[in-house]
């Protein structure tokens, strides 16, 4: 019988319950059973020669006081066991009780007894104990008032009265009256679907912080207040299914469609609208109405909302707007950030919404009330767009003298430094910020070096001048997709329309440098190795995006798509004249001035069995299909509809 370290077993004369307590502790080893104050100081208690003390005692003199632990008798591992099995199964019952009820409408449960769980008494290790504490649900007698159901709630309490998800789909089928049901597929998202799709969709606001959802947001909120929003974001953030989410668009724009011919105008739907056309790339349809469509549709709900006339006076930090006029400043910032960036993209189309003082001001209450995280690069987004909209009206003639254009190029260019060095810290913290701000310098320089200065014969240095900012344009394109593989495979699935658009329009920038550059003195896009910047940029792309998320048969994604336009450029680029020898072969030279010739050009072309070796060129894609052509306005968005 062993005790504590510092007694002896042999001259021991405790009392009957130490004896048990020794006895308990046989076996152990460590400093479980230190004396009381070893176990007060937190210190090893180490017996000392003498009997019945230990070191620490010994030495400060005072008597050492074995410590009684204090423990409750250990259960038998088989009724714990069980125990453990039976709360299990109990919240397992209790989730699957809570998501039948939650799914599934009132009336259709008072006509319908099979949508009830089945009874709790066909589990036998339950049968007995459970049947007192649930009562299996029975059918619903319209007479006889039902018991209220206590039950264990998986999510949050969406609100007083919460709504279920087939009323929901219920009242947008009842929108679309005349025009079919809505698909089947859309009908069997659940409230607890819907929760995880809003949790998705506020990971994806970073790209476009204009139409934000409340910090705690619940279904049936939106189901109640922002019906057609909800619609939407269930639309854009489901992009782990494609065919579910091809689903929502379609049976969204119909929803839409009704409620606009029906002359309906509210914040509702305007910010309905700003979502489903800032990811609308993942769902583009050539025969549905058209991005620039559906937000002209959306700037002219917010002039008949007057959302431009909303006051905007300087207030205390106490005195604020209230939540509808935040939301509407956004909704109307979100029109003009999409207005402005997808115009740029093409030169000759109008603008719908200019940069005003309305805007700014908006913009700046947005920031100072600083609702959400996101709220501090709203006015620096909203500059840049004014910025980009600058470069477009200095040089949209594409015709200037050669001082005028040095000095408006100088002047913009000093004006986005500041810029850039303003907004360091933020654009740290945000991508999307600093992705527009490498969007707006290229811009500038593609604009620069598109210019046709007409008095370059007559002044000696604008050769070189136009030289400089052609290889700038190609470095700021190159800066910026080397930018762009720094994104993560989820955060390509999250790039808002213009994002997107921007990185496209960067890689069709490269392939036009190396194959629709007009000649120019010190310009050789083979010395610049162009075609093999653009071969490392596609693949590395191409590599990271993610691939399918289903294996079924729904045609290509956003993703493939880009991977098969982008190998057709590829090739294109691949086949640019002067890349190579005729052949493919190494046996070339390359002259003083440039020029490469193959050492094998006098000799005749070898055709084993009649068929050539491949020396003849193969035809440029946008010779066999005029769409093809990198070079049209078009060019883009047939990118994004896969019409090529």
């Amino acid at each position: 019988m062993i005790g504590l370290p510092h007694q002896s077993a042999a001259g021991d004369s405790t009392p009957s319950h130490s004896i048990i307590t020794m006895e308990a502790r046989e076996g152990r080893i460590g400093n479980a059973f230190a004396c009381e104050r070893c176990r007060k100081h937190k210190v090893r208690c180490v017996p000392s020669e003498a009997a019945g003390i230990c070191q620490r005692c010994q030495k400060a003199r005072v008597d050492c006081i074995e410590h009684v632990a204090r423990r409750r008798p250990a259960k038998p591992r088989a009724v714990v066991q069980q125990t453990n099995k039976v709360a299990e199964m109990e919240k397992r019952i209790e989730k699957l009780h809570a998501i039948v009820t939650s799914t599934t409408a009132p009336s259709v449960a008072s006509s319908t007894p099979s949508s009830t769980l089945p009874p709790v008494a066909t589990i036998p290790s339950q049968s007995v104990e459970l049947s007192r504490r649930t009562s299996t649900p029975a059918p619903i007698i319209p007479s006889a008032t039902p018991l209220p159901i206590v039950k264990t709630p998986i999510l949050p309490n969406p609100g007083s009265t919460p709504e279920s998800a087939l009323s929901f789909w219920e009242s947008m089928n009842d929108a679309v009256t005349g025009l079919g049901r809505l698909d089947p597929v859309i009908r069997s998202i659940s409230i607890i679907h819907m929760q995880s799709l809003l949790e998705t969709y506020r990971s994806m606001t970073e790209f476009f912080p204009f139409v934000l959802l409340p910090r705690e947001c619940f279904c049936g909120d939106l189901i109640q207040q922002r019906p057609i929003f909800l619609f939407a974001v269930l639309t854009a953030a489901s992009f782990d299914s494609s065919q579910l989410q091809v689903s929502l668009s379609r049976e969204f724009r119909k929803v839409v469609m009704v409620k606009i011919m029906n002359g309906e105008k509210s914040l509702d739907l305007l910010q309905g609208l700003l979502v489903f056309i800032a990811w609308h790339h993942h769902y583009m349809d050539v025969n549905a109405a058209s991005v620039h469509l559906l937000l002209q549709i959306c700037v002219g709900i917010a002039g008949e909302l007057g959302l431009d006339n909303i006051s905007s006076h300087s207030r205390s930090p106490v005195q604020k707007d209230d939540v509808w006029h935040r939301e509407a400043k956004r909704a109307y910032l979100g029109c003009y950030y999409l207005a402005s960036s997808l115009s740029l993209l093409e030169s000759g189309r109008t603008r719908s919404m200019s940069h005003s003082s309305t805007l700014q001001m908006f913009a700046r209450d947005i920031a100072d009330a600083w609702e959400h995280r996101s709220d501090a690069i709203v006015p620096i987004l909203v500059d840049m767009c004014q910025f980009m909209e600058d470069v477009e009206d200095t040089f949209g003639d594409h015709s200037e003298p050669a001082l005028v254009t040095k000095a408006q190029l100088k002047r913009l260019s000093e004006k986005w430094d500041h810029m850039q060095s303003a907004t360091k810290a933020q654009a740290n913290d945000y991508r999307t910020l600093r992705w527009i701000q490498l969007v707006a310098r290229t811009h500038l320089y593609k604009a620069t070096a598109s210019l046709d200065i007409y008095d370059r014969d007559s002044i000696p240095w604008v050769s070189g001048f136009q030289l400089s900012q052609r290889i700038t344009c190609l470095r700021c394109v190159e800066q910026f997709l080397d930018y762009s593989l720094q994104l993560s495979s989820t955060e390509y699935e999250r790039l808002s329309i213009t994002d997107w658009l921007a990185l496209v329009a960067g890689l069709t920038t490269l392939a036009k440098l190396a194959l629709h550059t007009s000649p120019m003195p010190g310009w050789d896009p083979v010395e610049l190795q162009i075609s093999k910047s653009f071969e490392y940029f596609r693949d590395q792309l191409s590599a990271q995006m993610p691939r399918l998320h289903e294996s079924q048969d729904l045609g290509e994604d956003l993703f493939e798509r880009f991977r098969r336009i982008t190998a057709i450029m590829k090739m294109a680029v691949k086949a640019a004249p002067g890349r190579s020898s005729p052949n493919g072969s190494t046996f070339e030279l390359a002259t003083g001035s440039g020029r490469t010739v193959s050492l094998l050009q006098e000799l005749p072309p070898l055709k084993p069995n009649g068929v050539s070796n491949g020396s003849d060129p193969l035809p440029v894609p946008w010779k066999v299909s005029p769409q093809f052509d990198i070079s049209s306005q078009e060019f883009l968005w047939k990118f994004l509809t896969g019409s090529i």
